[in-house]
């Protein structure tokens, strides 16, 4: 039975990783995202209706996270698809930003299958374990918080965005990791979707402001989700110095970082947007 909303929110959280293999040939527009997103309701409805209608009808902020099909020897051609083969092996990391959405993706069995088009595809393995598949975890909120806030804060954060990221200011793309804007929106999430602590978006932009960028390296592009729903964006690493934060300042900023590795930076998360990895605290 699917409990109230403030009841199932915020309890765990947990990133999965889907061990798939590709059971007939077949192609996939490059950013397939839009295509995954669909799967993620697919999957929330078949564990439950009134989930699956309460996030998609009822929830601005998705609870969730999907990021687009990993293979080895991945790449898109020249007619901007992926082409898949038989027999091909894949990774899909999905996100669970609450306890109940967390149960519907692990309740995927091995055998399960799915099409994507006309790509059908077997679930072989679901590992949600750091030790077994890196990047998949399960964690209660709470620990985050009392973790980065027990611990020394750090100088600087060093954030790898590892799809394509982009903002929106006023009606316009932002292909551009501002401090306000990436910790701001990581705050939105939190606060959003009931996580613990008093974080708020004006809180984070308010200590991000005084964030300085201190290296980067990357690129813009743009994303074609769908005909008519496109974008500009950005990937790259981005390193931003603390040293002007208020412990307190930093400890915020350094949760907030460890949450997007779950959450997602900026918009359409839920739709292969705005992975990240954060690859160093110091």
């Amino acid at each position: 039975m699917l409990r109230k909303h403030k009841e199932w929110l915020s309890e765990m959280i947990g990133a999965i990783v889907y061990e798939l293999r590709a059971i007939t040939s077949d192609s996939l527009p490059l950013y397939h995202g839009q295509q995954l997103h669909g799967l993620c309701f697919k999957i929330l409805k078949d564990y439950s209706p009134a989930l699956a209608a309460y996030v998609h009808d009822q929830m601005s902020i998705k609870p969730f996270t999907s990021a687009e099909l990993a293979y080895q020897g991945k790449k898109g051609a020249a007619d901007r698809r992926l082409h898949i083969v038989e027999g091909t092996l894949l990774r899909w990391r999905v996100t669970a930003l609450c306890d109940e959405v967390l149960q519907a993706f692990l309740s995927l069995q091995p055998g399960y299958r799915f099409s994507l088009g006309n790509l059908q595809i077997e679930v072989q393995r679901i590992c949600a374990d750091p030790e077994l598949c890196a990047y998949s975890g399960i964690v209660e909120p709470i620990e985050m918080l009392a973790e980065c806030f027990s611990c020394s804060p750090p100088a600087s954060i060093t954030v790898d965005f590892q799809s394509a990221t982009t903002f929106r200011s006023g009606k316009n793309d932002f292909p551009w990791p501002l401090p306000e804007y990436v910790f701001g929106s990581l705050a939105d999430k939190w606060e959003t979707l009931k996580m613990p602590g008093d974080i708020s978006r004006n809180l984070a932009a308010e200590a991000a402001a005084a964030v300085l960028p201190q290296e980067w390296q990357g690129r813009s592009c743009i994303i074609n989700l769908a005909p008519r729903r496109s974008a500009r964006g950005f990937v790259g690493r981005f390193t931003y110095g603390l040293a002007n934060l208020s412990e307190t300042d930093r400890g915020i900023l350094a949760l907030l970082a460890a949450y997007a590795e779950f959450a997602g930076v900026g918009r359409w998360t839920s739709h292969g947007l705005g992975q990240v990895r954060v690859i160093g605290k110091n």
